[in-house]
């Protein structure tokens, strides 16, 4: 059972170096997508299995409520930039989701990459955003909503970067792009429907050589599948990846450790 503690939490965005190694798990076919269109793919946060997606703490509501009934404030005068601040990160955005780690995720390879039938691709934060040039990144920040979350500045964290502490496993860095139509339309007051809205977006790689550092074959995975890994890269002329190809960590043999 969770309790909300007497203190609120106060979070801000914090500063990952460029260094740090990040990993996007993929099924063979999204690998095949991206060789064919040295893109990756932005999904809209309204399209996640997470239907919290770009959703801030509730504490925001909470508070604002009991502020407003302290001061005689009809809450209306509130609830209208709300229900725009939902649907702004919600919709005017495109995001892209990598797991931040120094080693492989074994419950990465299940969910995301169907283990045995699935690629990693190992990069950089530094050289995702230099090779995607998003508009913004940043480090997810897991919290409990029954918390009373505050910001360390009246600027906060983006809401692209909440998300509930069920997920805190993912260890979750994300880059995004504005949707500036969309955004515009929002801050008009005019009505947006998701489903009138494109699922997402492809954005161009510039540098493929420099986003991947190494290809890591899911744990179990045949020759024969390694084999066709190495196939799909000699079809889009890009033979010099077979020099990244490696079988998982996960792979060795416990006595190998022993010697």
């Amino acid at each position: 059972m969770t309790t909300t503690p007497s203190k609120p939490i106060v979070v801000s965005e914090e500063l990952v170096p460029n260094s740090t190694v990040v990993w996007r798990y993929f099924k063979f076919e999204r690998f095949v997508d991206i060789l064919e269109s040295h893109s990756l793919w932005f999904s809209r946060p309204f399209g996640f299995d997470d239907q919290w997606e770009g959703l801030f703490p509730p504490s925001y509501i909470r508070r604002t409520r009991q502020y407003a009934a302290a001061n005689g404030i009809p809450f209306e005068e509130f609830d209208r930039d709300f229900c725009k601040r939902l649907l702004l990160h919600r919709c005017g955005h495109f995001v892209n989701c990598w797991h931040m780690s120094d080693h492989e995720s074994d419950a990465m390879w299940k969910l995301y990459a169907l283990a045995k039938k699935g690629v990693a691709i190992q990069s950089t934060v530094g050289d995702v955003n230099g090779c995607v040039r998003p508009h913004n990144s940043g480090r997810v920040i897991y919290y409990d909503p029954s918390h009373d979350v505050r910001s360390a500045t009246i600027f906060g964290p983006h809401d692209i970067l909440f998300k509930r502490n069920a997920f805190a496993w993912e260890q979750e860095y994300r880059f995004w792009f504005d949707d500036a139509e969309v955004i515009e339309k929002i801050e008009a007051g005019m009505a947006i429907r998701e489903e009138d809205l494109t699922k997402g977006r492809l954005i161009g790689i510039t540098d493929m050589e420099r986003l991947i550092k190494t290809i890591v074959v899911a744990p179990g995975a045949s020759d024969a599948f390694i084999e066709q890994i190495r196939s799909a890269c000699a079809e889009h002329q890009m033979t010099w990846l077979w020099n990244l190809i490696e079988r998982s960590y996960s792979d060795r043999m416990w006595d190998s450790f022993t010697r």
